[in-house]
């Protein structure tokens, strides 16, 4: 076998084999059936909730069996109005109009036996006619539902879907980094890891890279709030992820 032939192997091997996006690192088609990805007929509405390929294995396999359903467990997602009771996660993350992997679906089952609303903004059917003005009233419904549940949330979790750009996840995690109340999932190979990680570090907030971690984070950074059931993980947890008082003085976080 020549040298070039063995370099064509090479390159084979590395995923995704089909096109990149310009813009992120989701191929246009799975690497391995070919199909094609992120299909969108024009004048259709987007379909948020729709099938995602998790191609670079981000999520694992759901638990088994399922977690029991507790009774005060709230999956609120827009455009119902969310139920606001004392302790709440709010699913800050990718969704990409739809592209990202379907993580705040799985979440939602792995923290289903908690009594806790769970605030997850990734609704089902988008309408691609809503353009992002802030005059236009359904995408001001969207955001402003966002904006309401992120301020009542007693947890906020970021997850980082590294195939996608997910530049209002940026922009909120800026929002909320000093809040005290946040928890990062972020692999490393996300195009912007590395501020998500400095920031992060910058105001002690707890950092992970795999999805199954950060369910442990959010889990202890609830009993941390005060939530009393059985079984969650202790503070320790979270000081090992990174958790640690801001670096920045009070002055400087804009306080008194």
């Amino acid at each position: 076998m020549t040298e070039k032939e063995n370099m064509a192997q090479e390159v084979e091997k590395k995923e995704p084999a089909a096109s990149d996006c310009r813009f992120c690192k989701r191929p246009s088609q799975c690497p391995k059936c070919k199909e094609e990805l992120d299909l969108e007929k024009p004048g259709e509405k987007t379909d948020i909730d729709g099938k995602v390929v998790d191609i670079y294995k981000q999520l694992p396999p759901f638990p088994e069996p399922l977690p029991p359903v507790h009774p005060q467990n709230y999956h609120c997602m827009p455009p119902e109005a969310p139920i606001f009771q004392e302790f709440s996660v709010f699913f800050a993350g990718s969704i990409e109009m739809g592209k990202a992997i379907q993580w705040q679906q799985q979440l939602a089952v792995h923290l289903q036996d908690l009594p806790i609303s769970m605030y997850n903004p990734r609704r089902g059917k988008w309408d691609p006619k809503a353009t992002q003005d802030a005059k236009n009233e359904a995408f001001r419904h969207q955001v402003e539902w966002e904006l309401d549940a992120l301020q009542k949330a007693k947890v906020i979790c970021f997850f980082f879907d590294w195939t996608t750009m997910s530049p209002v996840t940026l922009c909120e995690l800026g929002l909320w980094a000093h809040s005290a109340k946040v928890v990062v999932c972020c692999d490393r190979r996300y195009w912007k890891g590395g501020n998500v990680h400095l920031v992060c570090e910058r105001y002690g907030i707890p950092l992970v890279e795999k999805f199954t971690d950060l369910e442990v984070l959010i889990r202890a950074m609830l009993g941390q709030k005060g939530l009393k059931v059985d079984g969650l993980p202790s503070e320790e947890v979270l000081k090992a992820a990174g958790q640690k008082a801001p670096k920045l003085k009070n002055a400087e976080l804009g306080t008194a």
